[in-house]
């Protein structure tokens, strides 16, 4: 009985070895980075796309054809490696899998960047979103699996939490992005670029 209540009094944080705090850490990054991603990307269709389809304004029509293409590239991409990344994770280990797709999604997110044409765009989307899908799927499962019952909700939900900061960086960025704009109108390659640094 006494045994029962010395475990139901035990903090959440108790106890948490180094590695499951490492573990919390990467996953969380790496999911920051994936809603950083993701807003980045919304910020800056209104310079990419048009420039990239060789139109004068964000109005024309097919700006918003092409940024729809490249959201549903998005979607299914996103799908698409959660699937194929959590089946990896069963064969190779979450913690293989947790780096490979950061580094999938990183790298691809960085190369969006050098796109010239709206279906380049298209096509790094769906590859991007593979990494993004392919990490939340292994890291919010890791970060399930490897901590002890007691703390599972708790550090469950600060990996989700961690998610504002995402949205916090992107904000910062896409400042520059929609209203500094000290390169021009390319300016919107940044914000891809500044993508490599969880690869890093």
């Amino acid at each position: 009985m006494s045994s029962n209540t010395d475990n139901e009094n035990t903090k959440w944080y108790h106890g948490i070895s180094r590695y499951q705090w490492l573990v919390l850490l990467i996953a969380s990054l790496g999911w920051v980075f994936d809603i950083f991603e993701g807003q980045i990307f919304v910020a800056s269709m209104r310079d990419a796309m048009p420039q990239l389809l060789g139109v004068d304004s964000a109005d024309h029509p097919k700006v918003g054809v092409w940024s729809n293409y490249s959201f549903a590239s998005f979607l299914l991409g996103g799908a698409f490696g959660g699937v194929l990344f959590g089946v990896m994770s069963d064969r190779i280990g979450r913690s293989r899998t947790l780096i490979f797709t950061i580094l999938f999604y990183s790298v691809f997110t960085s190369l969006t960047a050098l796109a010239t044409e709206a279906w380049h765009m298209v096509i790094l989307r769906f590859l991007v979103a593979m990494g993004v899908g392919g990490e939340w799927a292994v890291a919010s499962a890791m970060v399930a699996e490897v901590m002890p019952q007691r703390s599972r909700s708790v550090m469950s939900s600060i990996f989700h939490a961690s998610s504002v900061f995402g949205t916090l960086l992107a904000a910062a960025v896409g400042y520059f992005i929609l209203s500094a704009k000290p390169w021009g109108d390319s300016t919107w390659k940044l914000g891809f670029l500044i993508g490599l640094l969880p690869a890093l």
